[in-house]
């Protein structure tokens, strides 16, 4: 075995290692958008007209919450932009729309150098840092929901519990994180199966 087909097995297992945790940040990151328990605010008073049916909440998601008068996920009733929530409210439920979207992105270019046997073009690299690096910065900014202040900080102390939600996406934050990092560590598999067809292919090494 000639150390080009070395260097090309660990270039494609390094893919791998890089699907599947970009696969697990994409699976945290969904969740986290959808789920009703990204912070626990049991016992406050809420006032907004967002919450004029459960003025005592118990959770609050990003898109949905759950009121201490039921135990079942309730939907917003206002529209993403034309809503009573505060702008870092609406900027995080944005930012939790485009971690994955960035971060899907990014996974299938990754993807793409395992099914399609020819050269990547100049920058692909780089291209698919940005998004990784662009998605765990959208991710973080999930937690601009707290800047809606009557949830936790109403008397300037913080009440608030981190739920299964906020947990989430720390977790898909860091995975998006780290595919960056591997991204720039790790080889990348050989384009050409010919050994000796490497000068169209000098961008195969990181």
């Amino acid at each position: 075995m000639t150390s080009n087909d070395e260097n090309s097995r660990r270039g494609y297992l390094a893919r791998s290692i890089i699907l599947t945790i970009g696969g697990g940040a994409l699976g945290c990151s969904i969740l986290t958008a959808l789920s009703c328990d990204f912070i626990g605010v049991e016992n406050v008073v809420v006032t907004e007209n967002a919450f004029s049916d459960a003025p005592y909440l118990k959770t609050v998601g990003l898109f949905s919450f759950n009121s201490a008068a039921n135990e079942s996920c309730e939907h917003y009733r206002t529209r993403l932009l034309h809503s009573n929530f505060n702008e870092w409210f609406t900027i995080g439920q944005i930012a939790s729309l485009a971690a994955p979207a960035l971060g899907l992105i990014g996974w299938i270019l990754v993807l793409s150098e395992l099914l399609i046997s020819q050269c990547r073009f100049n920058g692909s690299f780089v291209l698919q840092n940005v998004l990784f690096i662009a998605a765990f910065t959208f991710q973080c900014c999930t937690f601009l929901l707290l800047g809606q202040t009557q949830f936790c900080f109403y008397d300037k102390m913080f009440h608030c519990t981190w739920e299964i939600g906020s947990i989430l996406s720390i977790i898909a934050a860091s995975m998006f994180y780290l595919c960056s990092i591997l991204l720039c560590c790790l080889s990348r598999p050989k384009h050409f199966p010919n050994d000796h067809d490497d000068r169209e292919c000098e961008d195969d090494k990181v």
